[in-house]
């Protein structure tokens, strides 16, 4: 028992001494023990910076759509027949019995449905009163897949369809030639402005002016005053002044007649007209007014049904020549708008060339419009056919296409806006006192 206690003794004694010994600090990379929270242990850190971004690991900015790529999804969903309309322009003006069409009737609903046209033109013929005028302009525009080009002749002088009538207060505009006269470039824009405000008022988003041709031969009856000078520089001046009030205003300008009508004795209505010109004497006076037209940036041209024997060799029309169209507009002067032809009706055209004809040579030369074929239906099947047979690729369709759609999204006639009220016309015709005939 004493053995025990003793031995129990020395045992206290033992743990008495150890519990005074100083502990060895732990070694760090062989504790398991938890670290001491940096809160107790030493004073916040500051706030750090934003992290600087990465700007090739950015989301992408959303950027909006412009009109060719909009109009390169729009071709995407095309089908050969819609793509192919849009490459006429086509106009209504009387019915089967002869009388003026001021409203669609069943035949030019059927065409309207079956070519699905780019574009309409309406003349004096389908003009009565504003209401029907939009009413007439509306009802087209209901039947296309895709908005029209809607245009018309309002040059001002003897070329304006829409005229001041009890029905219609519009603003009569006086020549073109009386216009250039008056050597005042931002009065000629006001007029162009004028012009396209009125035109809006009736669904028009298109006008066939300016007229770009030198009135440079005394004996041209067909143009005339529509030119605004004899003088290539006043002319161009003056018709850039015009197109530029035009489409300031939401009217596209159609540049006419190109290379130029001015010096021609014969009228294409009637038959072929000559320029016997060299292409350098046509740069020295009427490619003048283009040129400056396309340096403004003209996108759209009408190309007249002229023959330039001395440039091309033979008697092709410019209209449906590639050495004028494709060889001189395009590659030498520098223009990538649309190219539409003069009217296909005029005796130029169907006292020369069958359908077949001269929607190959258009297509050759470069054409984007084909204006008024005489027989629409069988214009439209006839391009539809050279297509489907390989004989015109589907890839030059697309080229046309694509400008004429990109155009419609540039001036966003897909986006349906409200008509200007009737109010408008005739609001601005103040701007015209004090022209003089000088």
């Amino acid at each position: 028992m004493r053995r025990n206690r003793l031995l129990l003794l020395l045992f206290a004694v033992l743990f008495l001494f150890s519990g005074c010994t100083p502990v060895k600090a732990p070694s760090s990379t062989q504790s398991s023990l938890p670290l001491p929270s940096p809160a107790a242990s030493s004073p916040a850190p500051a706030p750090s910076a934003e992290p600087t971004k990465d700007p090739a690991k950015e989301e992408p900015s959303v950027t909006e759509k412009t009109p060719q790529t909009l109009a390169e999804e729009k071709l995407k969903t095309m089908t050969l027949e819609e793509r192919v309309g849009q490459m006429f322009c086509l106009a209504f003006r009387k019915t089967s019995l002869g009388f003026d069409l001021q409203e669609l009737d069943q035949k030019s609903r059927d065409i309207l449905q079956t070519v699905q046209p780019g574009g309409l033109v309406l003349f004096s013929e389908n003009v009565d009163s504003a209401e029907q005028i939009r009413t007439f302009i509306s009802d087209a525009q209901e039947l296309s897949n895709i908005p029209l080009f809607v245009s018309i002749d309002q040059e001002g002088g003897r070329v304006q369809r829409i005229k001041h009538t009890d029905k219609i207060p519009a603003t009569d505009i006086p020549p073109m030639l009386t216009v250039g006269k008056q050597n005042d470039l931002t009065l000629t824009r006001r007029i162009g402005g004028l012009i396209a405000q009125e035109l809006r008022v009736f669904g028009f988003n298109m006008d066939f002016a300016p007229c770009c041709d030198v009135f440079s031969n005394p004996e041209n009856t067909v143009i005339g005053d529509r030119a605004f000078s004899s003088d290539p520089q006043i002319a161009a001046e003056q018709a850039a002044a015009l197109a530029d009030g035009l489409s300031e205003e939401g009217i596209i300008p159609v540049l006419k007649h190109f290379p130029g009508h001015g010096d021609t004795a014969a009228d294409t209505h009637d038959g072929l007209a000559v320029n016997e010109k060299t292409e350098e004497e046509l740069r020295d006076c009427e490619l003048i007014p283009f040129q400056k037209g396309i340096e403004e940036g003209a996108q759209v041209i009408m190309a007249a049904h002229i023959s330039l024997p001395e440039i091309t060799g033979d008697m092709t029309p410019a209209s449906l020549s590639k050495t004028i169209l494709t060889g001189l507009l395009r590659e030498k002067m520098g223009y990538d708008g649309i190219i539409m032809t003069d009217s296909l009706e005029m005796g130029a055209i169907t006292g020369n060339y069958s359908v077949e004809e001269y929607i190959k040579l258009g297509i050759d030369a470069g054409v984007d419009i084909f204006l008024m074929p005489a027989n629409p239906e069988k214009a439209f099947q006839t391009l539809v056919s050279y297509v489907q047979k390989g004989e015109i690729p589907l890839n030059r369709i697309d080229e046309s296409v694509l400008r004429i759609l990109t155009l419609k999204y540039e001036y966003e006639l897909f986006e349906g806006t409200p008509l200007p009220d009737e109010s408008v016309l005739g609001s601005r015709a103040g701007i015209l006192d004090g022209i003089t005939e000088k």
